[in-house]
């Protein structure tokens, strides 16, 4: 019996050693992150002309550092996306309000468009050329993805 209770002792400060210095190690000995919540009043939307004249926020992490982070995107009703693509890999997208009409290609083909309402998932695989069109009313998307974030327009690099 009390070879058992020895050995349970053991791995059980074993265990709390190990898991101890896991945590000490987490990001470089960093903190825990604490968390963090939003309220859809709180976010703060940005205007980019350059992509499409779409309003965008970051929820977490960097899109310009190679690591996670997630953002919203809000397209105007009647928005066109031009084919474009991305650098970066693991972009993963959730229709959560409107209707977003989208596909794959470096040509945009109104005939190819697929009608993705809220609930809708994609991805956008790097460098994968895709286009859109926002339906008749507003459309709000999230984005999660690992950076470094860029867009490529066909187009322009066709021009070139």
């Amino acid at each position: 019996m009390n070879t058992n209770r020895l050995a349970l002792r053991t791995v059980s400060l074993l265990l709390l050693m190990v898991f101890g210095f896991s945590l000490s190690g987490c990001a470089g000995g960093a903190k825990l992150d604490a968390g963090r919540m939003i309220l859809p009043v709180e976010l703060e939307w940005v205007k980019n002309e350059k992509l499409h004249g779409l309003e965008t926020v970051i929820l977490a992490g960097d899109p310009s550092t190679p690591k996670p982070y997630a953002q919203r995107i809000r397209l105007a009703p009647g928005t066109r996306l031009e084919p474009h693509f991305h650098p970066n890999a693991n972009r993963m997208v959730t229709v959560l309000q409107g209707t977003l009409y989208f596909a794959y290609g470096d040509r945009f083909l109104e005939q190819e468009l697929r009608a993705l309402p809220p609930g809708s998932f994609f991805t956008e695989p790097a460098n994968a050329p895709h286009y859109a069109v926002a339906g008749n009313e507003e459309v709000v998307l999230e984005l999660h993805a690992n950076g470094v974030d860029g867009t490529t327009y066909v187009e322009a690099q066709e021009s070139h």
